[in-house]
C-alpha cells in the first residue's frame, strides 16, 4: 500500500497525488506535492485463474449464507432452502449455458456429454473432486471421491441433517435440458455422513 512517506509537501499540506505511469515523472505539481513512481507490480492473473477466483468466492457465499442462515432458522428450515436455491439455479444457469453456447437441448447421450463437460469446465469449482462415466445410451455414474459441502457442514457440526445441495443443482441442469431421469440412491442424507461411497447413478429416459 502507498503511504505518506512516499510524499513530500512544500510548506502547505496540500493534497499528494501519485504518478502511476511508465513515462516520464514530472518534478511536482502545481499544488506543490512532488510526485513518486510507484514500485509495486501487480501480476495480471491468467482467464483460467479469474475464473477459479470468481467460482471460489461464489462458493464461500454459498457456505457463508448457509450457516447464516441454518444458525439464525434451524436446519429445518436451511435445508429446504437450500434445495430451491440450487435446484433453481441450476436450471438458470444451465438455460444461460445453452443461450451463450447456441446450443438445443440434448437428444441423445453424446449431446447430454458435450453439453455437461462444457458447464463443468465453466462452472464446478477447481477443488471439487469426481468423475463422470457415461455408460452405454443412457447411464451416467456419478463418482465423488472428495466432497467441499460434506467437509463444510462437518466443520459446522449441521452434517446430520444435511440433505445434499450440489447434486440438486446438477438436477436442476438436467430440468433444463428438458430430460426426464430416474436417479439413485435416495440422497435425503449426505451418503459420506452414512458411511458410504458418494457414487449416484442417473437413469436418462429419451424420448
Amino acid at each position: 500500500m502507498f503511504t505518506n512517506r512516499n510524499v513530500v509537501h512544500q510548506n502547505k499540506p496540500e493534497p499528494a497525488f501519485f504518478w502511476l505511469t511508465e513515462g516520464p515523472i514530472p518534478a511536482q505539481m502545481p499544488n506543490g506535492a512532488r510526485l513518486w513512481r510507484s514500485v509495486m507490480q501487480v501480476r495480471q492473473m491468467s482467464s483460467e485463474e479469474v475464473k477459479n477466483y470468481l467460482l471460489t468466492n461464489w462458493m464461500t457465499h454459498d457456505a457463508l449464507w448457509y450457516r447464516d442462515v441454518a444458525s439464525t432458522f434451524g436446519m429445518a428450515q436451511a435445508s429446504p432452502m437450500n434445495l430451491r436455491v440450487c435446484r433453481n439455479l441450476g436450471r438458470i444457469e444451465f438455460r444461460r449455458l445453452l443461450k451463450a453456447t447456441g446450443s438445443n437441448p440434448p437428444k441423445d447421450m453424446a449431446e447430454v456429454k458435450l453439453l455437461y463437460e462444457e458447464a463443468r469446465r465453466i462452472l464446478v469449482p477447481p477443488f471439487f473432486e469426481g468423475d463422470m462415466d457415461f455408460q452405454g445410451d443412457n447411464l451416467i455414474l456419478f463418482k465423488n471421491r472428495t466432497c467441499f459441502a460434506y467437509s463444510g457442514m462437518k466443520e459446522a457440526g449441521l452434517i446430520d441433517e444435511y440433505e445434499c445441495g450440489i447434486f440438486e443443482r446438477i438436477e436442476g441442469w438436467f430440468d433444463a435440458m428438458g430430460l426426464e431421469y430416474t436417479r439413485t440412491p435416495d440422497l435425503s442424507r449426505c451418503l459420506k455422513y452414512k458411511g458410504q461411497e458418494c457414487n449416484v447413478m442417473v437413469l436418462i429416459h429419451f424420448k
